[in-house]
């Protein structure tokens, strides 16, 4: 056994000793393919577990963050339980100590319950299942409208805030740590040019209320059960005070494009606008009129700004050196940016009818 993969296994055993189960005879498998968590699933003859190592570089308020998932969990069941939540609740696990998470040397961990017999899809295949998704992150955020948005602490500051995204894109433009702008130059040209969209969104985004939102809205982060039908909402790291277009637009961003996120062809994608009117309007349809006439105009702005916003970022990352989002191949980061800001341009260019599927 690798010096790595045996102190993993150390950390493992350490961190299982600190939960009221007998996990003596326990297997363990990787789960998913999350860009920033390192994620397990934990069999024993009794009980399923999901056990997540929490990258405390990327969140670095990481007790407020499994904090967080506890208040939202807790309300979440509350509301379930008064019938006003139709999905399940999947619970994080509390050590002897009563702690939501537990650090062991420099990382921190978390235990949480496994849904039996659930699964995770990747992709939206049609838009019968783009209207389950839409109504399954409705629902979330449609049970949460009551539960103070101020009452969860903010775990990424400026999250979403494009102005500052942009600045962190300039002062990577700067830098240039790794000598790599001069091979996008022009993509970087291309987001500082689109500074009237940006002014918009800040303009819009002050005239908004907050919500508490789920902010990493990927068909992945439904659990499924037999049938292809969504019964959790999973995932709940970036869960903060925010914007609905902010939930919406990752919907649109993930959801909408025929082509993977980092698939290097973006001179074939296109835009799913079947799925994209499935996702709108089921959206729409399960706030009712818990959603104001404003926070309908701004999914529209949402679905353009989520592309956009993540596509600086991952821009961004790629000109620093590839330390946020996960890598595996030589200019991964940069791909993933070309393809978001292509499928940016695509729902831009596809505005007027948008709005138009919206009605």
């Amino acid at each position: 056994m690798h010096n790595k993969a045996k102190s993993l296994h150390t950390d493992i055993d350490t961190v299982l000793n600190n939960y009221d189960y007998d996990f003596s005879k326990v297997e363990i498998v990787i789960l998913g393919n999350g860009h920033i968590n390192n994620t397990y699933k934990l069999t024993t003859p009794e009980f399923e577990f999901v056990l997540q190592q929490i990258n405390h570089d990327i969140f670095t308020k990481t007790v407020e963050l499994s904090s967080n998932a506890q208040k939202i969990n807790l309300h979440l069941l509350n509301q379930k339980n008064n019938g006003n939540y139709p999905l399940s609740v999947p619970q994080q696990v509390l050590t002897k100590a009563g702690a939501t998470c537990i650090k062991i040397g420099t990382n921190y961990w978390r235990l949480m319950e496994f849904i039996s017999n659930s699964y995770t899809l990747e992709e939206v295949e049609s838009p019968e299942q783009a209207a389950l998704v839409a109504t399954a992150f409705a629902n979330f955020s449609c049970a949460l409208s009551d539960f103070p948005a101020n009452d969860i602490a903010v775990i990424i500051e400026d999250f979403h805030d494009i102005s500052f995204r942009m600045r962190q894109l300039k002062e990577a433009v700067e830098n240039d740590l790794q000598d790599r702008l001069a091979d996008c130059q022009a993509l970087v040209n291309f987001c500082f040019d689109q500074q009237n969209f940006i002014n918009h969104v800040v303009d819009i985004s002050k005239k908004l209320p907050l919500h508490v939102t789920h902010n990493d809205t990927k068909i992945n982060n439904l659990l499924f059960t037999s049938g292809d039908k969504p019964c959790a909402v999973i995932d709940l790291d970036t869960c903060m005070p925010g914007l609905l277009m902010h939930d919406f637009g990752d919907m649109v961003r993930t959801c909408c494009s025929n082509l993977a996120e980092d698939d290097t062809s973006t001179d074939k994608m296109f835009l799913k606008l079947d799925i994209f009117e499935a996702l709108i309007q089921n959206y729409q349809n399960a706030f009712g009129d818990k959603m104001t006439t404003l926070e309908k105009d701004s999914l529209i702005v949402g679905a353009k700004l989520l592309p956009f916003i993540i596509g600086t970022r991952f821009l961004t990352d790629h000109l620093n050196g590839d330390n946020y989002f996960q890598v595996s191949r030589i200019n991964h980061n940069l791909d993933r940016a070309i393809s978001q800001i292509q499928l940016f341009s695509l729902v831009s260019e596809a505005e007027s009818e948008l709005v138009e599927l919206a009605q």
